[in-house]
């Protein structure tokens, strides 16, 4: 079975039984991924007892910036002091999580034990629900042996179930939306989609944008991937045109809201200035520096409050232009020191209690990763799988503006259900292939 579909014996006709039974099977073989990925999810929780969230620094760790909009929001601020300081209203962040995350504070309590376990269980469930949408996107592009297979291995691989179940962050959310944009996009490349189905498409985009604005870099190329299928058909034109309108006036509350707190347009946030001279400034080597944040540095965030916001973000910007203009061959080295590691993650101070350095075994299992899933890519490309432009996007134009900050490995996260599809790809095909060794005949 080359392509890795079900199919029934040489000249015999599947019934419609056998469609209906094997459609039954494969909803029942989804059901339990799901419901296994979530309780696994959820033991890690209530075993390690990740809920209990370090209460250093007011609990800065119980999701950080978004954690403090967060609770000035459960506490009738508004949108407002990402940092320790009262500091004014704040488009630090995309709104939704932080607005999911101040409603769990007002039902069970702001930085409880309560809250933290209800908003990781959030987590997890759209971390299950990946399975869903991975086995989807797998089987459209290569049957459902590797459908199958990709999603129990998002299922059970212990570092996906890192993220969900520890990390107050919309890592989890955000990588289940992306994914259920891409199978849209595979769908909707099939056959001119209706009106409902571009304005759910956009709706959905539109919720992207204001969830992790930084992956609006994909819409662009699901679009044209979309446009590029169906051009035979000229409809296809205005169905692009009215999923640009609807996803532009999913997220015009905001910056309209943003227009009227800060008499400037800003799309959706406004911390790229900083985290831009964060990671390349005079005492900086490539990566992230803590004592530039303001959350990190007790001067850094009386400036922050002092100038507020938005004059404290144009500060930066000015400090980063200004480096890149005096230093540009310091700028390109770092930047390339950052592509290296957004796939072989950053370095870690993590020393095991003998004192050993655990670096190198970071960086290569890192690494091999990213390697075995380009290898997939390569393959796909090779194979002409449909949908093998969409994966390259993912991997190629996705990480472009992390490779200008600090590449943190959550940054990564919302490409690691089609990253582990390619692997799993990689490693099928592998298992088809016949080695014919020259160590003679075998006896009968």
């Amino acid at each position: 079975m080359a392509d890795g579909r079900e199919k029934t014996l040489p000249g015999v006709p599947k019934t419609s039984s056998d469609t209906f039974s094997q459609q039954q099977r494969a909803r029942h073989t989804l059901f339990s991924i799901v419901l296994i990925a979530f309780l696994l999810r959820l033991a890690v929780i209530i075993a390690a007892h990740t809920y209990r969230i370090t209460p250093r620094r007011d609990h800065f760790q119980f999701g950080w910036e978004m954690g403090r909009i967060a609770r000035s929001i459960a506490m009738g601020q508004g949108f407002s002091s990402p940092t320790d300081l009262p500091t004014g209203p704040s488009a630090w962040e995309p709104p939704v999580y932080p607005y999911i995350l101040a409603g769990v504070f007002k039902l069970f309590g702001i930085y409880s034990s309560a809250s933290a376990f209800v908003i990781l269980t959030f987590n997890s469930i759209f971390a299950a629900l990946t399975c869903l949408t991975l086995y989807g996107i797998a089987q459209h592009i290569y049957g459902a042996t590797v459908a199958r297979a990709a999603a129990w291995t998002w299922a059970l691989f212990p570092y996906v179930i890192y993220w969900p179940a520890r990390v107050v962050w919309e890592t989890s959310f955000t990588t289940f939306l992306l994914s259920a944009a891409l199978l849209m996009t595979l769908r909707m490349g099939e056959k001119l989609p209706s009106n409902r189905v571009w304005t759910i498409f956009s709706a959905l985009w539109g919720l992207i944008m204001l969830t992790n604005t930084a992956v609006v870099s994909m819409f662009p190329f699901c679009l044209l991937w979309i446009l590029y299928r169906l051009r035979p058909n000229p409809r296809r034109l205005y169905g692009a045109a009215l999923c640009i309108l609807i996803a532009i006036a999913a997220v015009s509350p905001w910056i309209v809201r943003n227009y009227i707190v800060f008499d400037k347009f800003i799309f959706v946030r406004d911390n790229m200035p900083l985290e831009l001279h964060m990671a390349n400034n005079d005492q900086s080597s490539g990566l992230w520096t803590r004592n530039e944040h303001p959350a990190n540095d007790a001067a850094a965030m009386h400036e922050f409050q002092r100038l507020g916001e938005l004059r404290f973000m144009d500060e930066k910007h000015q400090q980063f232009r200004q480096f890149l203009r005096e230093h540009p061959a310091r700028f390109i080295g770092f930047t390339l020191e950052r592509i290296f590691y957004f796939w072989a993650a950053p370095p870690s101070l993590t020393i095991t209690p003998n004192g050993y350095d655990l670096d190198i075994a970071r960086h290569t299992g890192f690494l091999l990763g990213a390697v075995f899933a380009f290898a997939g890519l390569w393959l796909t490309i090779r194979d002409r799988r449909i949908g093998a432009f969409l994966l390259a996007c993912f991997l190629l134009i996705y990480p472009l503006p992390y490779y200008l900050v600090q590449p943190f490995p959550r940054y990564k996260a919302p490409i690691e259900p089609e990253m582990i599809l390619l692997i799993v790809y990689l490693f099928w095909k592998a298992n088809q292939i016949q080695l014919h060794l020259p160590f003679g005949k075998a006896s009968h």
